[in-house]
């Protein structure tokens, strides 16, 4: 959802006053994400966000249909976890991760057909160390964590805790808006258990459409592998976004894999309103 945070905050943060909103999102994605079966995705969140001089809280609670177990949602992105027949990088096995005493995994996750419940909720403070919501160059660091409210058995978590620590940069003209932010991401994770830590990158670029309030905007995410051996996830994505006087803000997205780990195609739309 970074894009469309992203794409909303450009036009809605243009303030540099304290202020609370809430925003939503909905989002589908599907894949093979390496392996031979396609897994489907839809995942629709609300949250909050508050600002407060050069600080600012985050929180994002998650609610996920999908119809097989061998991704999960974890803070980095979706993460393979098995059942996959055979793996991107040659020889067949119980998975591209093979078993690994993965709770809840068995063959693909056959039985999470129409499976659907919550997620784990995120939670981020970001702290501006140079710069503002106003001025042509802004920096910023972040802390995140995904809480594990969500079982493993549920196939939407670990049942870990998952730490990030980032930062964003962004430069605006009055032609272009572009962010850049980069992560790491400690993704919990049981003894044995196969899949590591994570770095995260994206960089994303808005301009103006020539109608008030509107933009465009194209992005790219990556990030190092889940597994040892396994590609990294990179994705290509562009969007369109509004944002109306009354600081609300609508946005669509559509992003592409480009490495079989990534999701092969994503649909997003999201929307923010400024309360105050």
């Amino acid at each position: 959802m970074l894009v469309l945070v992203f794409a909303g905050g450009i036009a809605t943060t243009g303030s540099a006053q304290d202020s609370f909103a809430v925003f939503g999102g909905s989002q589908f994605t599907a894949g093979r994400y390496g392996g031979d079966r396609a897994v489907s995705t839809a995942n629709f969140a609300v949250g909050a966000m508050a600002t407060v001089g050069r600080w600012r809280w985050w929180a994002t609670v998650p609610y996920i249909f999908q119809d097989a177990a061998t991704v999960r949602t974890v803070g980095a992105g979706m993460m393979p976890v098995g059942g996959v027949a055979h793996s991107e990088r040659g020889g067949t096995s119980n998975g591209m991760m093979g078993n690994y005493g993965m709770t809840g995994m068995t063959n693909g996750g056959s039985g999470m057909t129409g499976h659907a419940g919550n997620g784990d909720p995120v939670l981020r403070v970001d702290a501006t160390v140079w710069g503002s919501a106003t001025s042509s160059t802004s920096l910023a660091f972040y802390s995140s964590v995904k809480v594990p409210l969500a079982s493993a058995n549920s196939g939407f978590g670990t049942g870990k805790w998952d730490e990030a620590v980032g930062t964003t940069l962004v430069r605006r003209s009055t032609a272009w808006a572009v962010l850049t932010d980069v992560a790491y991401w400690r993704v919990g994770r049981s003894s044995g258990d196969p899949y590591r830590d994570v770095m995260t990158g994206t960089i994303t670029a808005a301009r103006p459409t020539g109608r008030v309030g509107q933009q465009v905007y194209a992005s790219l995410f990556a990030a190092t592998p889940f597994v040892a051996g396994a590609d990294g996830p990179v994705q290509l994505g562009a969007g369109w976004s509004r944002t109306a006087a009354s600081r609300r803000t609508l946005s669509v997205t559509a992003a592409f894999g480009v490495t079989p780990t990534a999701p092969a195609f994503s649909l997003s739309a999201g929307w923010s309103w400024g309360l105050r």
